[in-house]
């Protein structure tokens, strides 16, 4: 087999994400990391301690200048996505985008329709839908293995961040929406929130999304900076069973269980029967391995050379913001259900 002439990629933002996103690139066989950029001299020093063979700049010129770079991989404040994302693209690169693609629907718009303008790729790092456990619960959905989709829940709680750019929606329930897209395969039709500031004056620190569908399924998602105890779990509830996702588990982290049993339905007056109900069968769903994050990075590679979309794209990344700005909207607006156009 011939070998592949490595991507070259650069990297900007060094912060908390970043050296996990340069550690997955580095590590892939098809990859050559070219430069990592960053504003900060204790970043850039922390990068060269522990990638010392990478070249460090803090112009990020220098980056979009080297005809050797293919793609350019943001990790930096949601606030500066959309100009970044262009400057990207106009200088012909692709670029991924991590999580939310932008600080409003406008601008993530912005983002996609330049990326096709230019025809390159835009990912957005919607790290879960590269989970195993997610992947499979879109199978098994789409398989019919628990019939119609009736609701989705989810709670993605823990102790908030000491400082944030951005409120707990826009922290925490990205991920969750992204999941309710990608297992969903439908875009929602309304939103309607609820949510306070208690330990965060000017943030929104606690909030309830309820997210409704044209088909009248729906889906309640529970974010919280509150809490003493992580919680990742997301559940899917069908007409034939459910689907249980405990991402704080270390093992069997996704759960299939059957129907329900319940033996008052359709019981006569004369009858003389054991009244009870219980759920089915429960049944630990076999997930392949792997870490999501290398898998999202090699996809995004790999979009690159098929000129394919990736499973989380612009669109995905649209979609997504359009719902953390009307969750935004029904909280400002007494919780007033907000239509998605």
């Amino acid at each position: 087999m011939t070998q592949r002439e490595p991507l070259g990629v650069a990297l900007l933002g060094a912060g908390y994400w970043g050296p996990n996103l340069i550690r997955n690139f580095a590590s892939l066989d098809d990859c050559s990391v070219h430069w990592v950029c960053d504003k900060k001299p204790g970043r850039l020093q922390f990068i060269h301690e522990r990638f010392p063979e990478i070249p460090l700049t803090d112009d990020f010129n220098v980056v979009l200048s080297d005809a050797r770079v293919d793609a350019v991989v943001l990790a930096t404040p949601v606030s500066t996505h959309r100009d970044l994302a262009l400057r990207v693209l106009a200088a012909g690169k692709h670029v991924f985008v991590e999580k939310p693609l932008a600080d409003t629907t406008l601008h993530a718009q912005e983002i996609a329709d330049a990326g096709r303008a230019a025809k390159r790729v835009v990912a957005v790092g919607h790290i879960f839908v590269y989970n195993p456990a997610i992947m499979r619960m879109r199978e098994l959905v789409h398989a019919d293995v628990i019939g119609k989709l009736c609701y989705a829940e989810s709670s993605r709680v823990n102790l908030g961040p000491p400082a944030s750019e951005v409120n707990v929606i826009w922290d925490l329930a990205v991920h969750d929406l992204a999941i309710l897209l990608d297992v969903w395969q439908q875009k929602p039709i309304a939103v309607t929130a609820f949510g306070g500031r208690y330990l965060h004056p000017h943030l929104i620190d606690a909030a309830f999304l309820h997210i409704h569908f044209a088909d009248d399924s729906m889906a309640q998602h529970h974010v919280s900076w509150l809490s003493p105890e992580k919680t990742r779990r997301f559940f899917v509830a069908g007409s034939h069973g459910s689907l249980h996702f405990d991402d704080m588990q270390m093992h069997d982290k996704l759960r299939h269980v059957d129907q329900g049993q319940d033996s008052r339905i359709g019981l006569s007056d004369s009858e003389s029967k054991e009244l009870f109900y219980k759920p089915g069968e429960i049944k630990n769903v076999l997930l392949s391995g792997g870490e999501p994050l290398r898998a999202e990075c090699a996809h995004f590679l790999e979009c690159i050379r098929a000129g394919s979309k990736p499973r989380a794209s612009a669109d995905e990344g649209v979609a997504v913001v359009q719902i953390l700005e009307a969750a935004c909207a029904s909280i400002e607006n007494n919780s007033a259900r907000v239509a998605l156009a």
